[in-house]
């Protein structure tokens, strides 16, 4: 393995948020200790599983074994400066508040899930009685089949006409000039005329010339007005027109009408009602288990701060004090409290419809009572919500610790960055797409050349003309992206001179003639196309610098105990070898 690729499973390893461990039938073997954190078999095989990479006769199992064991042993020390955080008691109500809303979610769903769904139950004569008590819920509604011809009013050209009045009857005039078209043609299929012809020659729908007009069946009140009319109050198998819209004039040819039908109560149906049903069901058993809730709790309000214009209470104030315990302070409500006037429609302020906006946030927190009495928020999905949302807090602060959080890149130094990485980087190495044709001699080239400037397509004359068998001509002709080094200075430098689409003179090389054709030019890479990455990769630098510190502080200060024979006697997952030797079947001997 190449000392790049052992430099970058540093990088992965250093920025990794954690491993999956791997399944083994037999019991880890411990490679390090690090403070009261364990590097063991298992780690090497998640790391190794999820970097991917491949082990060849080449690699150097030992410099491998080493990157690896020192990448596990850094996330061990910055696993230890997590837990250190966690063990600390947050004072920060911001932070107490974010952890009890991840973890109340928690506990609310299960409580919804327990206390609420799991009691509902939708039998056959509930479906059967909700199937028969809302008949117009479950009733196709009248339709008809129909086919159209669409003449549009033109858009008025009013440009530079200022009087209102002589606008109106320029528009006046190109309406009724459409409104007379349009009755030609309704005279023409009524007498007869074949409705698909009309439709074709007549008709400025596009979208509906294939089929004759075609808007197949139409419910009631899919279309505007004017045509909904028009179109269920004509008989089947008549026309009607020319109908007014406001986008034009129609003429409509009506098939048949399709009369209100009842949908079969189907097992589809029954099923959609069931669903139905019991969303009701649920909605009603929430309500009354929230109002129950509500009924035995006990409010505490700060009449005095109620009283006050919010701008002179502090946020941290406590307004309600439900059941001696959780707590709405001011900040809450100058939060919620425009929105709450908005959807009650309410002008003016007052104490009483403070304290009615305060019981209603207050069903929250009479929740989160009934959780901790039926003991939801001792479970142990809800109790490992909270340690997953401690830790995440924790890593996230060690993160922050671990990077330059005053360095910005001036300027200069990405100016500097872009120039040092020119060439290597930003220079685009093949930046022509070119096709070419070969020849023998330059006259049967010019010949050829002529005839493609004179519209025949390049790629026919490239398949009829390069030489070669057919699958050689097919592919070579088209070389794809090319630098110098791919085709000569002489080739190179030419196909150069040209523009996209351009075709050249003949160009003679060492390997005959060329008529050669730009297809597509990339340019080299601008500075400020690149400076983003640029960036990043000078703050990368800057935080890694950061991090190397103070893992060598940490390193000073733990102590790491490595265990040579176990490392020695480590074995990479089969999975990973580039040559796997199947195991042999038994003998039938």
């Amino acid at each position: 393995m190449s000392k790049r690729i052992l430099i970058s499973v540093i990088v992965i390893m250093l920025t990794a948020c954690g491993l999956m461990a791997a399944q083994k039938t037999s019991k880890p073997k411990v490679l390090a200790q690090v403070g009261d954190k364990t590097v063991t078999t298992a780690d090497f095989d998640s790391l190794s599983l999820a970097l991917r990479f491949t082990i060849t006769d080449s690699t150097n199992i030992d410099s491998l074994k080493k990157v690896l064991l020192d990448s596990l042993i850094n996330q061990r020390l910055v696993d230890i400066r997590i837990d250190s955080v966690m063990a600390i008691e947050p004072k920060d109500r911001s932070y107490r508040e974010r952890r009890s809303q991840e973890v109340t979610g928690v506990v609310f769903k299960a409580m919804y899930d327990n206390e609420i769904s799991y009691k509902i139950k939708v039998d056959s004569a509930e479906i059967d009685s909700f199937y028969a008590a809302n008949p117009d819920q479950f009733t196709e509604p009248e339709k008809i089949r129909a086919a159209y011809i669409f003449i549009a009013f033109p858009k008025p050209d009013t440009a530079g006409i200022k009087s209102e009045k002589k606008k109106k009857q320029i528009i006046e005039k190109m309406q009724n000039e459409t409104l007379r078209r349009a009755q030609e043609v309704y005279k023409k299929a009524l007498a007869g005329e074949n409705w698909d012809t009309l439709v074709d020659k007549y008709s400025e729908d596009k979208s509906h010339l294939k089929n004759g007009g075609d808007l197949g069946t139409i419910p009631r009140g899919r279309m505007q007005p004017e045509f909904d009319s028009a179109a269920f109050n004509a008989p089947a198998e008549s026309i009607v027109g020319p109908v007014k819209t406001q986008f034009g004039y129609n003429i409509i040819r009506v098939y048949e009408h399709i009369a209100p039908q009842l949908k079969p109560l189907d097992n589809e149906l029954r099923n959609s009602i069931r669903a139905a049903v019991f969303r009701n069901h649920e909605k009603e058993n929430a309500d009354k288990f929230v109002d129950s809730l509500k009924s035995i709790s006990q409010y505490t309000f700060n009449e005095e701060a109620l009283a006050m214009d919010d701008s002179l209470v502090d946020d941290d104030t406590w307004l309600l004090i439900l059941n001696n315990q959780d707590t709405i302070f001011e900040k809450r409500v100058k939060e919620q409290l425009p929105k709450y006037m908005r959807y009650k429609k309410i002008a003016n302020v007052t104490p009483e419809i403070k304290k009615d906006m305060l019981r209603e946030l207050s069903s929250t927190y009479v929740l989160m009572e009934a959780g901790r009495k039926l003991g939801y928020y001792d479970k142990p999905e809800a109790v490992q919500t909270g340690k997953d949302f401690d830790y995440r807090e924790a890593k996230n602060k060690i993160n922050d610790l671990l990077r330059d959080q005053t360095y910005k890149p001036s300027q200069d130094e990405i100016k500097q960055f872009f120039d040092d990485n020119f060439e290597k980087r930003y220079r685009e190495q093949r930046p022509l797409h070119v096709q070419h044709i070969i020849f023998s001699d330059s006259a049967s080239a010019i010949i050829i050349r002529d005839s493609i400037l004179a519209g025949a397509d390049f790629k026919t004359m490239a398949l009829n003309y390069y030489p070669g068998e057919k699958e050689i001509r097919e592919v070579a002709y088209d070389l794809g992206f090319i630098s110098q080094q791919d085709m000569g200075e002489q080739f190179y430098n030419a196909a150069d001179t040209l523009k996209v689409g351009e075709l050249s003179l003949p160009v003679k090389t060492q390997w005959g003639y060329h008529l050669i054709k730009l297809v597509e030019r990339r340019t080299d890479k601008t500075l400020d196309q690149v400076r983003p990455g640029i960036i990043k990769e000078l703050t990368d630098a800057a935080d890694s610098k950061v991090k190397r510190a103070f893992l060598e502080q940490w390193k000073a200060v733990t102590p790491v105990k490595t265990n040579p024979k176990n490392i020695k006697s480590y074995k990479f997952p089969e999975s990973l070898h580039a040559v796997q030797i199947a195991p042999q079947p038994p003998s039938r001997d």
